[in-house]
């Protein structure tokens, strides 16, 4: 069996999909570890797997909590502080860190996230075959499929495709006006010249970092995408990757009525510390539209950095810092939230209707194709009230065609879990590897 590194970002959001294709890769029998900054260390164990530390010069241990600290006292994380950052890692690639982190481990396959192509770029140099994989959707400049940062549902019309070409249009002249400072393009080209990557396989017509055309692993399914005529090359839409195993901590259920349908609200692991008056203002608001429903049970996760005290809460809503997604979902009848990815893929995999009023990146496609898929309702912020959040929550709770396709959209997605095309790519990909050597 092989040895398979896992080297993902450090937010939850792409760290969590990972878990699930880990524990299936190891179920069959595969060595799993994971190589990251040292601040991932507890919660990657906690997960069960073993772990080696890497870039610790650049992201010393401790490193993200004082962000979010600074964060959550207003002072934002800006782009001096990420270039720093980046240029500090790039740097230890040059100076071989990779090498130095993977000697011990001997790996046979490398998968490193979408979100680090620098990273990416340095493996391939290594001679151990590399898989991308992306937590989020691909955002490929496509005539059919729309900038996730908008909110724009495609259709099968001309119309719409010239909709589409205009949004691609204005995302990337606002990006040379307005994001120049942003882009690594020139610093990709650059490190990809120092490790011998070809520039011709970085692809820059993206809406987020370049990509590179490696094999790649997309944590979305198909049948929650947007149809797409034609796919980004080289991208494998997998299954979600929901890790009904993942540990996330004890849960006082007997504060929770277990006899009232469940509402469930979060704003995930970012928003509440990047953003924390306006993540204050979303919960009261759902509070206070749950005070006028005490039929209802609402449980509403808040984060590390706003607290219970500062709201005016009711009987029958539960406030927690955190709270295990997983085991919430599988007990509540909606979930409302920003449109982050894992919340979506989540809802969809247990097969509860969302609700979902998007606030960034691509928090505004993922709601796109919620709402074209008939899994729930959006609702853009300047509409945004307890009133108008209330007359959605009726209106989602009681019309049964929500649930009936949420339900139906759950067994799909249950049915590739089941199946794991993740796993049958890694292992068709070293077999292809054992191949080789032997042929050599």
């Amino acid at each position: 069996m092989a040895t398979i590194v896992f080297m993902p970002f450090h937010w939850a959001s792409d760290l969590n999909p990972t878990f699930a294709l880990a524990r299936k890769l190891r179920n069959r029998g595969h060595r799993v570890l994971y190589l990251c900054i040292p601040d991932t260390e507890p919660r990657i164990r906690s997960q069960g797997f073993d772990f080696t530390s890497i870039f610790s010069r650049a992201f010393p241990e401790g490193t993200m909590a004082k962000q979010s600290e600074s964060e959550a006292q207003g002072k934002r994380y800006g782009l001096a502080e990420f270039r720093d950052r980046f240029q500090a890692t790039c740097e230890l690639l040059r100076e071989g860190e990779l090498d130095r982190a993977t000697r011990h481990l001997q790996p046979d396959l490398l998968l490193t996230s979408s979100g680090t192509p620098w990273i990416g770029i340095a493996a391939c140099q290594t001679g151990i075959p590399v898989i991308a994989f992306s937590s989020t959707l691909i955002s490929v400049e496509d005539s059919a499929v729309p900038p996730f940062k908008t909110d724009l549902i495609p259709e099968h019309t001309f119309l719409s495709r010239l909709r589409t070409w205009f949004e691609w249009r204005k995302m990337f002249l606002y990006r040379r006006i307005y994001s120049r400072d942003w882009d690594i393009s020139a610093d990709l080209k650059k490190l990809a010249r120092h490790f011998s990557y070809p520039v011709s396989k970085i692809d820059f017509r993206v809406e987020t970092w370049p990509r590179l055309l490696l094999p790649e692993l997309v944590f979305f399914p198909e049948q929650l995408d947007f149809p797409r005529p034609r796919k980004p090359e080289g991208a494998f839409f997998i299954e979600a990757s929901v890790d009904i195993e993942r540990r996330d901590g004890d849960f006082p259920w007997d504060r929770v009525n277990e006899d009232k349908s469940l509402v469930y609200c979060t704003l995930g692991s970012l928003l509440p510390f990047k953003f924390p008056a306006r993540a204050s203002w979303f919960f009261q608001m759902f509070i206070d539209a749950m005070a006028q429903r005490p039929a209802l049970q609402g449980v509403v996760t808040i984060g590390n950095y706003l607290k219970p005290e500062e709201f005016n809460c009711p009987d029958n809503v539960f406030i927690a810092s955190v709270a295990p997604q997983v085991e919430v979902l599988k007990r509540a009848s909606l979930m409302i939230s920003h449109a982050g990815v894992t919340g979506v893929k989540e809802s969809a995999f247990m097969g509860v209707p969302m609700l979902l009023m998007p606030v960034y990146y691509d928090e505004f496609g993922n709601a796109a194709r919620v709402v074209y898929h008939g899994l729930g309702a959006r609702l853009r912020l300047k509409e945004a009230s307890a009133l108008e959040l209330g007359r959605l929550i009726d209106r989602v709770l009681g019309d049964s065609s929500y649930s009936a396709r949420a339900k139906i959209m759950s067994e799909k997605l249950s049915n590739l879990e089941q199946q794991s095309p993740g796993v049958a790519i890694i292992e068709d990909m070293l077999r292809d590897k054992d191949a080789q050597k032997d042929k050599n």
